[in-house]
Order: C-alpha cells, then sequence, then structure tokens
C-alpha cells in the first residue's frame, strides 16, 4: 500500500481540508519544503496558518509565501508516525532522527563473533551481531547488564581477550567475578554456552534453561561426578535469584515478527501493518468481511518466504517506531506476534469483534442542559 499525499495548488484562500488525522507538507511558491508536519486535526491546524485573524501573527502566517499544499489522511498513531517518519527521512536523510519523530531506544548488543564477547549498550544495527531491546532508559540497560555479567560470569572488561592473555590488574580477575577467559579458567566453547544461557535469560527463557541445567546435573550425578554437580546447581540458583532482581524480559530484533492492527476509516475495513526482523515490510488495508481469504497469501508472502537479515538505521529505526506502542499501549493499535501465522486471520477477526463490543458497550457522553 503505497501512502499517497493529496495536493491543493494554493490561489490565497482557505484551503479545504477534513477535519481528520494527518500528515501535510507546505511548499513555499519557489517549490522549497517549508513545513513537514502530524496533527489530530488537519482543519484546525490550517486554519491556525491560513484563517481570519483579529491581529496580525507572523509566526504562523504562511498565506503570502505559499505555494503548494500536500496532505494525507491517517486513521491511527501507527499510520501517521510511519507516514511522518518515511518523508521526514526522505527530504532530511542527515538529521531526521533530530525531529523526534518518535522516542529511540537503547539496544543491548552482543557479538557471537567476537571470541570471548561481551555486552554492548548501541543505537544502531549492524549484520551479524544480535540486539535485544527495547531499553527505556540506561539505568534499565545497566541493571540488565550487571545481572547477566554477575549471573552467567560474563566478561565485563574491555581488553582484548583472545585466552592466554592474563591481566592480573583487572579487578575483575582479581575478585573473580568473571570466568577470567583471559587466564583461561573457560575455554571458549564453554563461555559460549554461558552467553547463549544469558541470551534465553533476556527473552525470558528461563523455563528451557533450568530444564537444561537439571539435565546436566542428573547426568552428572550418575556419573557420580558430584562436585561438578554442585557447580550446575549453585549456576541455577543463581539464574532463579536473578530472575526475582530482574523481571523484564526483552525482544530480539532478528526474532521481532509482529503484526500490527490498525483502525482504518470505516468499522468494515482494516489496516495491517507487517513487521519481520524489526522493519516494516508492509501496509495493507482489507475488508473485514473477506479478511480471512485476502489476508492468508500475504502472511505467505511477507512471512513464509526466507530473508536475509537487513541491517542499518532503517531496521533500528522502524523497531523503535514499533517499541513506541509496546512501551505505550493505545487500543487503536493491537501487536499479535507471528508464530504459526495459518491461525492469524482467525485471530485479526477475534480482535475486530472485541473492539467493536467495546466500543458499542462504550458509554455515551452526556451534554448538561
Amino acid at each position: 500500500m503505497e501512502f499517497r499525499f493529496e495536493t491543493i495548488e494554493y490561489d490565497k484562500t482557505f484551503p479545504s481540508l477534513p477535519k481528520h488525522s494527518g500528515v501535510y507538507k507546505i511548499f513555499d511558491v519557489h517549490g522549497k519544503l517549508i513545513v513537514l508536519d502530524k496533527t489530530s486535526n488537519l482543519f484546525e491546524r490550517f486554519e491556525r496558518y491560513y484563517g481570519e485573524r483579529s491581529e496580525p501573527v507572523r509566526d504562523l502566517d504562511l498565506r503570502e509565501i505559499t505555494g503548494r499544499i500536500e496532505y494525507i489522511r491517517t486513521d491511527s498513531a501507527f499510520e501517521t508516525l510511519l507516514v511522518l517518519y518515511r518523508e521526514r527521512k526522505n527530504y532530511f536523510p542527515k538529521t531526521y532522527r533530530k525531529m523526534r519523530t518518535f522516542r529511540l531506544f537503547t539496544l543491548m548488543k552482543i557479538n557471537r563473533k567476537q571470541r570471548f564477547p561481551r555486552i554492548y549498550a548501541s543505537r544502531e544495527i549492524k549484520a551479524g551481531v544480535d540486539y535485544f531491546g527495547p531499553f527505556i532508559s540506561r539505568a534499565q540497560f545497566t541493571k540488565l547488564k550487571t545481572t547477566l555479567e554477575r549471573t552467567f560470569k560474563l566478561r565485563p572488561c574491555l581488553y582484548n581477550i583472545r585466552g592466554n592473555d592474563p591481566h592480573p590488574d583487572c579487578l575483575y580477575y582479581q575478585m573473580h567475578t568473571c570466568s577470567r577467559p583471559c587466564n583461561n579458567d573457560i575455554n571458549r566453547s564453554d563461555y559460549l554456552d554461558d552467553v547463549a544461557n544469558a541470551i534465553g535469560f533476556i527473552e525470558g527463557h528461563d523455563e528451557e534453561i533450568e530444564r537444561a541445567f537439571v539435565r546436566k546435573m542428573n547426568e552428572l550425578a550418575a556419573e557420580t561426578k558430584f562436585e561438578q554437580a554442585e557447580v550446575i546447581h549453585r549456576k541455577l540458583d543463581k539464574v532463579r535469584h536473578a530472575r526475582q532482581e530482574c523481571r523484564d524480559t526483552f525482544f530480539s530484533v532478528w526474532r521481532f515478527n509482529y503484526i500490527a492492527v490498525l483502525t482504518s476509516d470505516s468499522v468494515s475495513r482494516c489496516k495491517i501493518a507487517f513487521i519481520r526482523q524489526g522493519r516494516i515490510i508492509g501496509f495493507e488495508q482489507y475488508d473485514v468481511e473477506a479478511l480471512k481469504e485476502t489476508l492468508a497469501p500475504d502472511l505467505s508472502r511477507f512471512f513464509g518466504a526466507p530473508v536475509e537479515r537487513d541491517f542499518g538505521d532503517t531496521t533500528y529505526d522502524e523497531f523503535c517506531l514499533v517499541a513506541n506502542f509496546i512501551v505505550d499501549p493505545l487500543q487503536s493499535v493491537e501487536l499479535l506476534p507471528v508464530r504459526e501465522f495459518e491461525n492469524l486471520p482467525e485471530q485479526v477477526l477475534e480482535h475486530l469483534q472485541r473492539r467493536k463490543r467495546k466500543r458499542k458497550s462504550a458509554p455515551l457522553d452526556t451534554v448538561p442542559g
């Protein structure tokens, strides 16, 4: 679905715009863009710019310099932000992030290509690296980072660790707060197992981690290796204690597959955004009555075929755009995870029916006499 703007050639009269939310662009008489913004009411916003005035307001009076107006109606906050983001990125590719179209979040970065990976904070996405988020503050990120390092003994140091290169002057080395890969106290394979468990903890897969630890303990006990089994038992206790301290879980960008069910201009229609690996790869409108037949092919098209991981500014930006509606949910935006997408059309219809029932049962506003 393309986002098509309506064009009005300005002729010094008040432009006719709908009383509806939307995104608009104003160009001067030379064709240069001078305003690009969003509003919840296009009519009222343009009345401020071009309506009759009882006194001159120079900073809002665009009547003498406007040549052309373009606008598009939007039906949800999600659609509004998506259109505004793409237009600002198109017109201002170097500075669009400074315009604060939506909130940008910190990501947790773990590069398993490193010999002994560590945890970083990041606001960009590169190929071949794992990213998790969204973190609403640096304090939230630091809390989880510290928990992971203490629980799974991941190294916090900034050294380029290759193994067999001890750093006795390092505080973490002296206190044994990491597994000391620099001193060959752990090999790379076992260290990467700890990293994998840490990633499972980030995503909330505690049961899988516990099952693996219990299975390992039973195997070691059966071999009468009770001391090694006790080491695994202490690791399990650490994981359980860590979850009590840090209850938040986070999404992997590369497994962030969702559809966003959005409102349209009529209850007989809905709009759906398709989100794969953090990117918004499709945006379509559907008739509710024919949803089962029309949505299924698009789900197969967008999620069925294998896809290479994309990376760069667009992936980070669009992941943050969607994450805004996870951090601050809205009733007009319903995010449904894509797992077995054969059942998704039924889930979308159930959601639309619930939304319709809520709308009918909502109390009417009373007007005082």
